[in-house]
Order: C-alpha cells, then sequence, then structure tokens
C-alpha cells in the first residue's frame, strides 16, 4: 500500500478513509483467508458464551467476561496483521494470534472486559433466553447513560488495542496516547462513530442492487426450476455476498481506524511503528 497517502503521526479523516478504501482496493483478495480464519476466531468466542449459557443459564452474565477477554486478544492480532500490510511489511494468517502468547494483551483486556461485562448486565439487554426485553427499556435514562459509557469506553480502548497491537505502543503508553481523545486530540474520538455512519451508508446503497440482483435470480430459477432449489441458490447466493461485504467492511473500517490511530501516537515512539 505504498500509494495510501498516508502522514506520518498526523493523519487527518480524509486520509485514514481513503488509506482504508486503498488497503480494501489492493489488498482484499490477499486478506479474504486471513478474514474468514478471523470471523471463525471470532465465533469461538460467541458459541463458547451460548454453550456455557444454556448449561448454566444462571451465571449468563459471568460467562461474557472470558467473551470479551477473547474477542479483545484475537482482535489485537487482527490489527497487527493489518498494520503489516498497511506498512508492506511481511505477514502470516498466524498473525492473527500475536496477542494470544502475549501476557500484556491478556492484561490489558482484562480491565475492558470486566467492564463490558459489568455494563451489559445492568443495561437490561442482558436477559434470560426465552424472556423478552423490558418493555421500558429504551424509555429508561439508565439504559442511554449506560449506552454512552459503553460506547466511550469501547472507543478509548479500541485505540488502546491499536496502538498496542499495529504501533508497538508498551500497555502503559497505549493507554496515555489513546487518552489523548478526550484532550487535545478530542476530534479522533467522533472518527470511529463518522466511519461507522459512511459504512452503514455504503450498506444502505449496496442493499439495493444486491436485492434487486437476489430477486431477478429467484425469480427466473423459479421459472426453470422447483421453489425449493430457487429458495436454497438464493439463499446461498446471500450469504456469499454478505460474508464478503462483512470482510470488506472489516478490512475497510479497521484499515482506516488503524491509519486514524496515529494521531493518538506519541512521537517519541515513531522507530516501533508499523506504519512510518
Amino acid at each position: 500500500m505504498h500509494d495510501a497517502p498516508l502522514v506520518p503521526g498526523q493523519p487527518s479523516y480524509r486520509s485514514a478513509i481513503i488509506g482504508g478504501w486503498q488497503l480494501l482496493r489492493q489488498q482484499f483478495k490477499s486478506l479474504a483467508g486471513a478474514l474468514i480464519i478471523f470471523m471463525i476466531l471470532l465465533m469461538i468466542g460467541f458459541i463458547a458464551d451460548g454453550v456455557l449459557g444454556a448449561i448454566s443459564p444462571g451465571n449468563a452474565d459471568l460467562w461474557r467476561f472470558p467473551m470479551y477477554l477473547w474477542i479483545y486478544v484475537i482482535s489485537m492480532g487482527f490489527y497487527h496483521l493489518l498494520a503489516k500490510v498497511i506498512a508492506g511489511q511481511d505477514w502470516a494468517t498466524g498473525d492473527l494470534l500475536w496477542g494470544i502468547g502475549r501476557a500484556e494483551a491478556w492484561v490489558l483486556s482484562l480491565l475492558p472486559a470486566a467492564l463490558a461485562s459489568i455494563l451489559m448486565a445492568f443495561s437490561g439487554l442482558s436477559v434470560t433466553p426465552g424472556h423478552p426485553l423490558p418493555p421500558d427499556i429504551f424509555t429508561r435514562p439508565d439504559f442511554w447513560i449506560g449506552m454512552l459509557v459503553s460506547t466511550l469506553i469501547g472507543t478509548f480502548f479500541g485505540y488502546v488495542f491499536m496502538l498496542y497491537a499495529a504501533y508497538g505502543a508498551t500497555p502503559k503508553s497505549a493507554l496515555k496516547s489513546a487518552l489523548h481523545i478526550f484532550s487535545n486530540r478530542l476530534a479522533w474520538l467522533f472518527f470511529p462513530y463518522v466511519i461507522t455512519l459512511i459504512m452503514m451508508l455504503a450498506l444502505v446503497i449496496t442493499a439495493i442492487p444486491v436485492g434487486l440482483f437476489l430477486g431477478l435470480i429467484g425469480f427466473l430459477l423459479k421459472l426453470l426450476a422447483v421453489p425449493l432449489v430457487a429458495k436454497f441458490v438464493v439463499g446461498v447466493a446471500f450469504l456469499v455476498i454478505f460474508v464478503v461485504l462483512i470482510m470488506a467492511m472489516l478490512i475497510w473500517v479497521y484499515g482506516s481506524l488503524i491509519i486514524a490511530s496515529g494521531a493518538l501516537a506519541e512521537p517519541e515512539g515513531q522507530e516501533g511503528r508499523l506504519i512510518t
């Protein structure tokens, strides 16, 4: 990605978004296999949480802690891999496991995993399977306060993980640098929401031609074959398109966020960066 408009240490919203797009455009094929494995690794955490929750429903809130811990550590490996690709360095699918063998990665994930579990438990969204959400959940002030706190914590630690995994910062330096989003680099507090909004708009725009295409395929297959075959083919096509879109969004969104994290990195840590 040598032609990406990266400004060392001082990216702009524009350069971060364009850099993420160029990462997607140039490296989608090479990253496809690693992305599928990454999603499988994430699913292991969700599946384990579901199994443990089914075995011991009374401890469902407790089981979310190891799930979040796993997700954060695996995500660090994903950030590390993407940063290597952005920097033009050699990388391997095994880089996804980068965080697993590092005690620092697990320790760094402990607090956000605990906070995420606690906030989920007290948000009202954590309910026993088979029971509906409370009818007043979305009108309660404590719910929205909890959502705001969760969002701020998620944004902060997202930057912490990227500074640690992608820029070679120590855990202490990553925490210190990420705090800048609440002070002299406040603009970067809002970048994850801007990129998320753009992603949602892109998905809505993409959904129109995709829906028309699948509808046309289904209609033609119903004319040429039995309805059951048509449903199967449309279902498989939808699944493939869905997975491809998710993979594309992962590359673009997190590529952009990793580039944006450079705005928070300490200047004295420049030599340890993957993006230079």
